[in-house]
Formats: C-alpha cells, structure tokens, sequence
C-alpha cells in the first residue's frame, strides 16, 4: 500500500517568511493573502554610526489559482536614519516577485522565487536603479522537532558611487537556517547569511540572526529577532532587533 505524503507546508509557522535573509521554499495556497508587517531598529557603531528605523516593512503576500505559486508584493516601507549625526526620513523602494514551490518529499522541499524591484523611494534611501534577485529555496526535516532551510541569492543589485550615479553589481547571497519547535505553535531559529559584496565596491559581509516565532492562532503569528553583523561594513559594524505580525485571511 502506498503511503501519501503529507506537503510539510501547513501551518502559518511553515509559510511565513521570518524578518531574515532567506526567502523560504512554502507559498501561501489558493483564495488566501498573507501580510506579514515589520518594525526593526539598526545600530551602525564607530564613527559615523547612528540608528536606522523601518516601519511597517510589509510583504503581502497572495495565492494564486496554481496551488504552489504565489505574487509577492513588497510595499515602499517608512524609514528614518540618524546616520553621520543627520536625521533623514523617507521612504524605501517598492517591489514584486513571484515564488514557486517546485516539490516536496517526506522530508524535504524545494522550489524558486525572483524579484524586481523599482526606484520608487526617496533618495536617501532608494537603490537609484532597478535591482533583480533570483533565489534558490529548500528546507530539510532532521527530525519532528529540529528543521534546516536555506537560500541561494544571485543579485543584481543598485547603488549610488561617489559622483551621485546609480551603478549595478552583482552579489551571491547564500544563507541557512535551523528552526526548533518548542510545541506545533512556537519554534525558534537562527541563522547565517553571507553577501559576497556588501555594497558597491565593498567586500562581503557575514549576517548572523535569531529569534522567536509564536502562532496566536491559524491565521496568525507573531515574531521577535535580534542579529548583528560581525564584519565591518566602511569600517562600522551593525546589529539590529525587529519585532513581527503575520495575518492571513
């Protein structure tokens, strides 16, 4: 007899996608949306440092008819920097993407997203250019309690040189992740990410992170994280803390 396999998809601990660097492999399913909002605090140290604030950092995040492909929809986001001693607010660059949850196993899943965003913010805090992102997703089950997942990012990215002009460069952006589940609506995570260029024309960096994920119910989530950034970036080093609620309807 033939056993079915279960997708391991199906609770809102599994689809969300955590205030982190990976992109996760699950899709929201047919006649839902998932809006996931965000507020998170950067501290720059040594000199020049400040603090850079985002809020409500949305992602919307809709099913469509096929059952394992999703819109993703990433709204301009408020923010407010304190960085060289000036305070600067604006707004962040706008985005759209696509994710496909290519397959799954008894244990693992896989599947693909991309992701175009537009220099639609401010510029202060706006790319200057049109950035492309391409992800490869998986995730593996060690056990019923512990859980690996990971991203591969290849990324044409923006930003603005010295004389003020927008310049693209590439970066590869891999990163793992290792979920715990303290019970079927909690769990906790930590993860490792590495950008191959930290900027234009900087060398890479390194992103460490974790956190803590509640369900309240079926349709919603909440999320507490804190990371920091061993290698300095322009010779400053950075860690943050966000705070997160998911709700789907």
């Amino acid at each position: 007899m033939l056993t079915a396999i279960v997708n391991p998809c199906g609770s809102i601990l599994s689809i969300v996608t955590r205030p982190t660097v990976g992109t996760g492999v699950c899709t929201v399913r047919p006649n839902h949306v998932l809006v996931e909002n965000g507020w998170s605090n950067t501290v720059l140290t040594d000199a020049g440092g400040g603090n850079i604030a985002s809020y409500p950092s949305s992602f919307i995040r809709i099913g469509t008819v096929l059952p394992r492909i999703e819109i993703a929809l990433t709204p301009p986001t408020v923010m407010r920097s304190s960085v060289g001693g000036s305070i600067i607010g604006g707004s962040s660059d706008g985005a759209i993407g696509v994710k496909y949850e290519a397959g799954y196993t008894s244990k693992a899943l896989w599947g693909a997203s991309v992701q175009i965003s537009e220099p639609t913010g401010t510029p202060a805090f706006s790319a200057g250019g049109a950035q492309y992102t391409a992800n490869a997703n998986w995730g593996y089950t060690l056990s019923p309690v512990v859980g690996l997942a990971g991203t591969f990012g290849f990324n044409t990215l923006s930003a603005f040189d010295t004389s003020g002009y927008a310049r693209h460069y590439a970066a590869f952006i891999p990163s793992m992740e290792m979920t715990v589940a303290f019970s079927s609506r909690s769990q906790a995570f930590a993860e490792y990410a590495y950008f191959s260029h930290a900027g234009l024309g900087l060398p890479g960096k390194s992103v460490l992170d974790a956190g803590y994920q509640r369900a309240l119910s079926e349709n919603a989530q909440i999320d507490i994280e804190y990371g920091f950034t061993p290698t300095p970036g322009i010779g400053q080093q950075g860690h943050y803390f966000g705070l997160g609620l998911s709700v789907m309807r």
